[in-house]
């Protein structure tokens, strides 16, 4: 087994109940826990989850900052929040390899949208993976 499907379902037949269908399924499942988790939501470890979601109820300014970070950009500039989602998928979701993060932000209609992009295993083949997580905030 390679995983978990989220949510856990709490049944006597767990593993059955609860194995993916693919490693794909169960990337993609524990990055949007990654992504939609605030620091500290997990008491066993503070720091997991994406430190954006402690802030997205705060008002942006007019240059999309918030907490003197830029809200868009790509994770290879270290002063915006893809770095940090890019930092917390490397620490936590380790079958993912080469992580890029690049966030839009339409600050008319509050509207945020997050690419991901890397690599995984998959019975011993290594593919591609990709995905798009969007939502809104204040």
């Amino acid at each position: 087994m390679n995983g978990f499907t989220i949510p856990v379902k709490m049944t006597n037949r767990f593993s059955k109940e609860n194995e993916p269908k693919n490693i794909k399924t169960s990337i993609d499942d524990f990055i949007e826990l990654i992504v939609f988790s605030a620091n500290g939501s997990f008491k066993a470890d503070y720091y997991f989850g994406f430190v954006f979601q402690n802030t997205k109820f705060q008002n942006s300014d007019p240059g999309d900052l918030m907490d003197a970070k830029k809200i868009q950009g790509s994770s290879v500039n270290k002063n915006n929040y893809a770095y940090d989602l890019k930092m917390a998928i490397e620490d936590y979701e380790t079958r993912m390899k080469n992580v890029r993060v690049m966030i839009s932000y339409e600050a008319e209609s509050k509207k945020v949208s997050i690419d991901i992009n890397g690599r995984y295993e998959e019975d011993f083949v290594e593919k591609n993976y990709e995905k798009n997580i969007t939502f809104y905030i204040w």
